[in-house]
C-alpha cells in the first residue's frame, strides 16, 4: 500500500494541501464535521478538493513559457466566460525604519501567463511591531480578497515567511492581536474559498517571488495606504521589458 504523502483537507480550520500529518491535525483538531483523506499524490488530493482543471480547460503554450514553476502550478483556465478555477499568487512584505512604514506585495498569475501585480503599505502604529511581517499578512489576506472578488474558488498563495501559513493552520500560536485577527480572518474566509499555501525558500531566485519583494519594496514610497480590491484587470499589468528598462 502506498504512503501517503499529501494530505486533502475540505472541511478545518484551514482548508487545502498539507504535505505532513502534523500540519494536517493541527487544521482539523478540534474542528466539528472535519472532512479530510490522505493520498499518495498531489493529482489525487487536487482532485478530492476539486481543484483539477474545470471542464474543457487545458494549459496554454503562453503559460508554459513562463518556466517550469507556472506550469507545474497547474493553473487550470475555465470554461469561456468564466473566471479560472485557481488564482496563483505570490506575495511578500517590507519594512523601512526611517519611513515607519509597512508594505505589501501581490502577484497575480493567471493561466494564459498574464501577470498582475500590486503593493500598498500602512504604518499603524500598533502595526509597526511585526514590520515586515505585517506586509506579509496584508499582503496573503489582500490576495484572499482579490480572488473572492474576481470569483475564482480558489487561490494559491506563495510564501517565504511561514507564520503566514502556520498561524492559521494553528501550528503557531497567535500571540499577539494583530497575528491573531489575521488567523481569525483567513480561517473565515477558508469557509468560502480553497486556500493553499506553498513555501518558498527567500531570497533564492525563485522569478514571481523576487517579483512580490522588489513589488513590496515599491510599495513603501509608491503606494497611499492599502488600495481597495479591485478587477485583476485594473491593477498593474506586468511586463518584463517595461521594468527593465
Amino acid at each position: 500500500m502506498a504512503a501517503k504523502k499529501y494530505y486533502a483537507v475540505k472541511k478545518g480550520k484551514s482548508v487545502g494541501i498539507f504535505s505532513t500529518w502534523t500540519e494536517c491535525k493541527a487544521a482539523v483538531d478540534g474542528y466539528s464535521g472535519a472532512e479530510f483523506k490522505g493520498f499518495a499524490t498531489r493529482m489525487e488530493a487536487e482532485r478530492y478538493l476539486g481543484l483539477t482543471p474545470c471542464a474543457g480547460s487545458g494549459h496554454s503554450e503562453a503559460n508554459k513559457a513562463y518556466g517550469a514553476e507556472i506550469y507545474a502550478a497547474k493553473t487550470s483556465q475555465g470554461v469561456e466566460g468564466q473566471p479560472a478555477c485557481r488564482l496563483l499568487t505570490y506575495v511578500d512584505g517590507s519594512y523601512d525604519d526611517s519611513l515607519k512604514k509597512y508594505a505589501f506585495g501581490c502577484v497575480f498569475i493567471l493561466d494564459d501567463g498574464t501577470i498582475y501585480t500590486e503593493c500598498g503599505n500602512g504604518d499603524n502604529p500598533q502595526s509597526l511591531q511585526h514590520r515586515n511581517v505585517t506586509g506579509e499578512m496584508l499582503g496573503a489576506m489582500y490576495a484572499v480578497k482579490t480572488a473572492m472578488f474576481n470569483g475564482f474558488s480558489s487561490v494559491e498563495i506563495c510564501y517565504d515567511y511561514q507564520g503566514l501559513e502556520k498561524w492559521v493552520t494553528g501550528e503557531w500560536r497567535a500571540k499577539t492581536e494583530l497575528t491573531g485577527k489575521y488567523a481569525a480572518a483567513m480561517r473565515e474566509w477558508g469557509r468560502n474559498i480553497q486556500i493553499t499555501f506553498t513555501k518558498v525558500a527567500a531570497h533564492t531566485n525563485v522569478k514571481f517571488n523576487e517579483l512580490a519583494d522588489r513589488t513590496a519594496k515599491r510599495g513603501l514610497t509608491e503606494a497611499t495606504g492599502v488600495p481597495k480590491v479591485r478587477k485583476l484587470t485594473e491593477l498593474n499589468k506586468y511586463l518584463e521589458e517595461t521594468e527593465k528598462s
